[in-house]
């Protein structure tokens, strides 16, 4: 082994190649897959996550739950504040109440992600038109 060289391949793999089990999929590598679900360009993609996410951050500010049909449930929380005791000094220490947002997901989603579970069958629009999908702006 040279000196300096760790051993990697110096060519880096695309976002949506380089996932894998146990690795976390990032907002890009979502947008690269709703980019070949729906075969338009990656940025439009990317556009249409961030109108979701931002859509689904307001309706939580605004009404306090989400729930999205096959997926799961969001939900604004208040988590009681409590007292303790540091464990060195022996003081007791105030803790406030905490908003939270938490996420239960569907049945239907757990089964789906299961592991040793067949892949679900896409549902295709009709006519496969990338054009009967989204508006023109």
């Amino acid at each position: 082994m040279v000196k300096g060289d760790s051993g990697a391949s110096d060519s880096r793999p695309d976002a949506a190649k380089a996932e894998g089990f146990g690795r976390q999929a990032n907002k890009g590598i979502l947008a690269e897959r709703v980019a070949q679900e729906l075969n338009i360009p990656r940025r439009t993609a990317a556009r249409v996550l961030d109108a979701v996410l931002d859509s689904v951050r307001d309706l939580l500010r605004g009404r306090g739950k989400v729930a999205v049909k096959g997926f799961g449930t969001f939900e604004r929380k208040i988590r009681k504040g409590r007292a303790y005791k540091h464990p060195l000094t022996g003081k007791s220490i105030e803790v406030p109440d905490k908003e939270t947002i938490l996420f239960k997901p569907s049945d239907q989603l757990t089964r789906d992600t299961r592991s040793g579970t067949p892949p679900k069958p896409r549902k295709t629009p009709a006519g496969n038109n990338p054009e009967d999908i989204l508006f023109k702006g």
